[in-house]
């Protein structure tokens, strides 16, 4: 029974990062698109996902660890994830020596590494996370068979993780 649990445990969270990392890519590339009318693959990988989006989504799990208010979630998700902004940018920029993304022309720029629009829409993505995407993820997880979800985990995270050392390489060279 733990091995069952286990292995859908890991088939919920590799969709959910995939799912939110995927969200993330197409927020990012509307917002381009909109914005400055061009296609851009955003993001630091090849695939169209973006790792930050998934990495808050677990960051709000592991601090909101409950079912909350959706206005409250809103609240509290724009308030932290404001801040994992602003730490992500810096970390990233020492890390690799450029700017990932600016918010220099946004209204309500914070330090032009965030803005309180995006923080809005970060609030609103975190509230589709929790009441939509977390629940679905564990249904979809005890309704598909087991050996899917270990070979959809470990097709995913191969994929995604040489992508990732693929792209951080050719970032950290130029």
């Amino acid at each position: 029974m733990t091995d069952k649990l286990n292995s859908r445990n890991v088939f919920r969270y590799v969709f959910e990062f995939v799912a939110a990392g995927f969200a993330g890519w197409i927020y990012e590339v509307v917002t381009v698109w909109v914005m400055w009318h061009y296609f851009d693959n955003r993001g630091l990988l090849h695939l169209p996902i973006i790792p930050i989006y998934a990495v808050g989504a677990f960051l709000l799990l592991i601090i909101i660890r409950k079912k909350i208010n959706p206005v409250l979630l809103f609240v509290a998700a724009f308030a932290i994830t404001t801040v994992f902004e602003l730490g992500a940018s810096y970390l990233l920029e020492f890390i690799f020596h450029k700017q990932f993304w600016t918010y220099e022309t946004w209204p309500l720029s914070i330090l032009d590494r965030s803005s309180g629009v995006s923080s809005a829409i970060f609030g609103i993505m975190a509230v589709v996370y929790f009441y939509g995407l977390h629940p679905l993820s564990g249904k979809i997880s005890e309704k598909l068979p087991k050996n899917f979800c270990t070979a959809f985990s470990a097709a995913a995270i191969a994929v995604i993780g040489a992508d990732f050392v693929i792209s951080v390489r050719q970032n950290l060279k130029g």
